[in-house]
């Protein structure tokens, strides 16, 4: 005699997986993004961990994009995830900004010129 095994709800199942793949996702970008810190921002990256980063961070980005474009479907279990996935979507973004395509301090000494038009420009000793 066979027993069946009981069946559960198709609405539990992927909400269970959403919920389980959004953390994944969320846990590498923060894995990502300590990593970031450790290597890139608290001491000074050699060419071939900023190459490692962009070539991370661009899969990460695209990843990223297609999962938003998922979890802001209107018929998407678990729609409430969608703010979670743009922030860190916009974090990856803002890494991507900071790391790949700094400002340039020509571009920062105009923004602090109005900002702050008496003080000294970057690059200058504050005395």
């Amino acid at each position: 005699m066979e027993t069946a095994m009981p069946m559960a709800e198709p609405g539990f199942v992927s909400a269970g997986f959403t919920r389980k793949l959004v953390q994944a996702w969320v846990n590498s970008c923060n894995d990502f993004l300590q990593w970031q810190r450790r290597e890139l921002i608290e001491q000074k990256p050699s060419p071939e961990k900023l190459s490692e980063h962009r070539n991370t961070l661009k899969l990460m980005l695209r990843l990223g994009r297609s999962f938003h474009a998922q979890v802001s479907d209107p018929d998407f279990p678990l729609r409430l995830f969608a703010t979670e996935v743009a922030g860190k979507l916009h974090q990856l973004e803002k890494s991507w900004e900071m790391i790949q395509d700094p400002m340039k301090d020509s571009e920062a000494d105009a923004i602090l010129q109005q900002a702050f038009p008496d003080e000294p420009r970057t690059g200058s000793a504050a005395y």
